[in-house]
Order: C-alpha cells, then structure tokens, then sequence
C-alpha cells in the first residue's frame, strides 16, 4: 500500500483528505510545516507522496519543500502543493521548487482522489520502468560476461597454439601485452589519442593474437627468417600472415553479428601492424593516420620487442639501442607522437621487459 502524507494546519481538510484516501493509501496527516519535516527526518519508511499546503504559519509549504530539495534522501518525494491562492505567481512558484502537482482550495474530495491516483500511477509506471532498466542492465552485463569469457577463451586458445608451434612467437605474443599495457596507459594519460581505460584495456589483450597468422606460414621460413637466412620468396611468404591472420578473425567474427570492439582491434592490428607510417609497408600500404590507431601502437612494440629478441646483424640490442632505433624511425616507419610516449615511458618498458 502507498503511503501519503498530508500536511496542512486546517483540521477540517486533515480529516476530509484522510477519510478520502484511506481505503486506499495508507494516510499521514501532519498539522504543520516543522512537525512535517521532523516526521520525514525521523520516519524509517518515508511517504511515496505528500500534499503539502502552501500557507501555513511559522513554516509554509514553500520553506517545507525548499528544505527537502536539500535533503538527499528526500529530494525525490513527489510534492502536490495545495493553496487557496488563486494567482498565477503562486502557482508558478510551485513548479519552481519542484512540486508536481497544484490543487487549487476548496477542492472537492473526488479531485484530490484523482489527483493522487494520477501520481501514484506514474509512480507505479516509474517502478516498472526501473525494474525494465535493471532487468536490461543484467541481460546486458550477462551478456558482456559471455562475450568477455570467448574473447578470453579464443585469445588463450591461439596463444597456446602459437606458444606450441614456436615457443618464441608464444612469448612474443605475451610480451607484447605487457608492453602495450604500458604504453595504452601512458597514451591515456596524455588525452590527446581519444581513448577510454576500457579501450586500453581491449587492445592490450587483443594485441596477443596479432601474429596470428603465422600459423599458417611454413615453420622452414619462419625458421629461416629468424636467424636470418630466408630468401625473397620467404620473406613475401612470411608477409601474408598479416592477411591470413584477418581472414582467421573475419571467420570468427561471423558468427557474431554484433558490433564488436574486441575483434575490430583484433582485426586491425592483426592486418596492419607492418604498415609504415610514409606509406611503404604492408599489405595495404596506409600511411599516416589512415593506419588505425591499435596498428600504430603495436607497430612501435612489435619492433622494440624484435629489436630485443632477434639478431640484428649478428646481434641482439639492448634496451637503449632499441629505443635509440626506434628514435631514428619516427615519421618513416612509426607515428611520432606515439614513439614519443613509448620513449617518455622506456624505464616502465624496460622493467616489464625484464
């Protein structure tokens, strides 16, 4: 049963609001505007409603709604004012503050029934559209957790494959992740590449997977290649992983037909990650902002990580070697600005490198 509060210092319209409501509603009559704000203070169940009159002595109907706007726990009550004022200003004064109704004195007790009745429908109408949103939230939640637990599963899933095909490209893909864990958040930090945390977040985990196409390439030339013997036609071999690994991702992503942020990263970074920021790379050759972001992020990665792992005529180089590299590459091979946070970030790189 709603509960309704009636506030008004004339008894006779206490006992008539009382007796019109109560079949219904369960009814609390206050005389004046102090012991209607004392009784709200101190009540374990606040009203759903009150009819507040505007003039009363010592403190009006206008102080009275003044003080709940204030109070956080009852600033959402809804207000019907009534008055015998019959004056455009009063009224107005009474939507000012807040209130949601406006009964003119003398009313008959048929219109104060209505009128309540009104606003306790919209009341039950507001409780049904929140109940919808939270059941909405949950399904969506649910949802998320779903998609959260395959997009886990799938990127584990290839990495354990590439860690099992070639032990390097699994602690590659892992390193990479933590690398990319540094520099979203330094790029966060900045404001200036339109990113979210959630977004960081995304492209680290999904940035495992973007050499996911050499699975398909032939262990002889990617073996080849690593040390740095392979021949032209391995090398363009080797290229084709950008591509074969996005076709591997757009079979995936058809069987969800939703817009998805995880394989769109995935994607991108799969497919652009060796275009070069003057245009020269591949397969596509983008150049400049034209390459997604992701791409260019993982671009600067990719290489440092290379640069520290692999022979670099006959060696491997150190953590300021590679920096100093990656420097020298800047508007050629990488976007600038992001080798510029990758480089105001290289001692939080050096120690995840390890």
């Amino acid at each position: 049963m709603y509960r309704v509060m009636i506030v008004d210092d004339n008894m006779a319209n206490l006992i008539m609001a009382r007796k019109t409501l109560e079949e219904e509603y369960e009814v609390i009559p206050v005389s004046s505007g102090i012991s209607a704000l004392e009784c709200l203070n101190d009540m374990p169940e606040l009203p759903d409603l009150v009819l507040l009159d505007v003039d009363m002595p010592n403190v009006n109907g206008f102080q009275v709604i003044s003080e709940m706007k204030n109070i956080p726990k009852l600033m959402e009550i809804p207000i019907i004012f009534l008055t015998a004022q019959d004056d455009d200003t009063t009224e107005l004064e009474s939507y000012n503050l807040g209130a949601m109704d406006y009964i003119k004195k003398p009313y008959t007790a048929n219109l104060l029934k209505k009128r309540v009745d009104i606003q306790i429908q919209l009341l039950n109408q507001q409780t049904k559209l929140a109940e919808m949103n939270k059941s909405l939230t949950n399904m969506v939640q649910e949802k998320t957790k779903k998609n959260l637990e395959l997009q886990y599963s799938v990127v584990e899933m290839f990495v354990d494959m590439l860690s099992k095909r070639d032990g390097f490209l699994g602690d590659h893909a892992k390193r990479i992740e933590r690398y990319m864990d540094v520099l979203m958040s330094a790029m966060i930090r900045t404001g200036k590449f339109g990113l979210t945390a959630d977004d960081g977040l995304t492209i680290c985990f999904a940035s495992k997977i973007h050499d996911l196409g050499k699975m398909c390439i032939m262990d002889q030339y990617l073996n080849n290649l690593k040390v740095g013997k392979g021949s032209e036609f391995e090398r363009e071999a080797e290229k084709t992983h950008t591509t074969l690994g996005t076709d591997i991702i757009s079979k995936i992503t058809q069987l969800n037909s939703s817009n998805n942020s995880f394989m769109n990263y995935a994607y991108n970074m799969c497919r652009s990650h060796h275009e070069r920021w003057d245009g020269n790379g591949y397969p596509d050759r983008l150049a400049g902002d034209k390459i997604p972001l992701e791409a260019r992020a993982l671009a600067v990665v990719n290489m440092y990580d290379n640069l520290r792992n692999t022979t670099v005529d006959g060696k491997v180089l150190t953590h300021q070697e590679a920096c100093m590299k990656l420097k020298f590459m800047k508007f050629t091979f990488f976007d600038a600005a992001i080798v510029d946070v990758f480089l105001s970030v290289e001692n939080e790189i050096k120690n995840v490198a390890g």
